[in-house]
């Protein structure tokens, strides 16, 4: 059962986001006291939208469509066990998003979650897109887009649907969503969120370096061996993996392929961030603490580069190249309750920070306003 309502928002528009939450306009107003969703409405002219609504979301690839439903969770009305994680989170960080959602008066970016195909509710988003025009905004110039729902009849079918849903899946968002529900244990909180099918989605690689490594390469290479067959690429080639259950290894300069081995098959089910977390990173590398871990960089796919750059000329640092994780499994992971390692999954493509920001008041289905203190 998810209890969703419409949002109070406004678009500032890229320019004007960006103004409004550097220094300079956070430092405008009275001494010492953070500027309220109101004054930056004053401050920089942004029309907060007059009715609550619901929004159909689009961004538009070159690789396909992503479309979704927007609109916040009540999660005063919505069981904590409706929404399933796949992360841990880390207690200092979800203390500063508290502080963050008690001061902070708009809520920038919207939590992603991903529900299991609908029908229903894919026919009530071709409705809204069938009869109305996108919203005129600068950002559709890179391919994102939001179709407005104001009639209370659309709004009304659309709650009722997420009513029915039993679960949905959090892909982004662990630690503003943990700091939310720890506020609601006395204030109200409602939480931007951005719903998306699960065939829709995409779920893109993280690729992972470890620095300062000190083991010598007959001794990496034997911990390998008990899991993989280790093959040398040709050419010396930076590797991406093109299946599951295959990792790519940069190792002083050199380029192999990790497939599972025989032995190792009864591992072939589990996500590959997870057979490298516990039987390499852990076991024998010593990164036990992967979120907390200096030596430990996450790179996502579309940073290849960048992930290339950390490992060229350096000799003390490995790197593990991985290929994406399928959605199913990670929809299996969080059913079973399971946690993967930070930065397994890297969901493309990403709402814009400030594409939407929205009002800090809960409104219901039938237009009553629930005032809450969150960000």
């Amino acid at each position: 059962m998810i209890k969703i309502s419409p949002l109070k928002a406004l678009q500032p528009g890229k320019d004007i986001f960006d103004l409004m939450i550097s220094d300079q306009a956070n430092g405008k107003g009275h001494k010492n006291e953070q500027l309220s969703f109101e004054d930056l409405l004053h401050l920089f002219g942004c029309p907060l939208d007059d009715r609550p609504a619901v929004y159909v979301y689009e961004f538009r690839g070159e690789f396909g469509a992503m479309r979704g439903i927007w609109a916040a969770i009540d999660l005063s009305q919505t069981p904590a066990t409706a929404i399933k994680r796949h992360e841990e989170t880390v207690s200092s960080k979800v203390e500063a998003l508290k502080i963050d959602r008690k001061n902070k008066a708009m809520q920038k970016s919207p939590i992603l979650l991903v529900h299991k195909k609908n029908k229903t509710l894919d026919t009530l988003v071709d409705f809204v897109q069938r009869t109305r025009k996108p919203l005129p905004s600068e950002w559709s110039q890179m391919g994102h887009f939001l179709y407005q729902v104001q009639e209370e009849d659309v709004i009304e079918k659309l709650v009722d649907e997420f009513m029915k849903l039993e679960t949905v899946y959090l892909a982004d968002g662990h630690h503003r969503l943990e700091a939310a529900c720890s506020l609601q244990k006395n204030i109200p909180q409602q939480i931007s969120s951005l719903f998306v099918s699960e065939d829709v989605i995409s779920i893109g690689a993280f690729h992972r370096v470890v620095s300062g490594v000190a083991i010598s390469d007959a001794l990496l290479m034997e911990k390998l061996k008990q899991y993989y067959y280790i093959s040398k690429i040709p050419n010396n080639k930076a590797y991406k993996p093109d299946r599951k259950n295959r990792l790519g290894l940069s190792f002083k300069g050199e380029w192999y392929q990790l497939d599972l081995n025989k032995a190792s098959m009864a591992w072939s089910t589990v996500p590959d961030t997870v057979i490298l977390q516990d039987k390499i990173l852990s076991a024998v590398l010593g990164i036990d603490q992967p979120k907390e871990d200096e030596r430990l960089s996450c790179f996502p796919d579309c940073q290849w580069p960048e992930f290339l750059a950390a490992l060229s000329g350096n000799e003390t640092s490995i790197g593990f190249s991985l290929f994406p994780m399928a959605v199913d499994a990670f929809i299996t992971t969080a059913d079973k309750g399971d946690f993967l390692p930070p930065k397994s999954t890297w969901i493309t493509p990403k709402v814009p920070q400030g594409f939407m920001a929205s009002s800090p008041v809960a409104i219901t289905a039938k237009g009553e306003k629930v005032h809450v203190t969150n960000g």
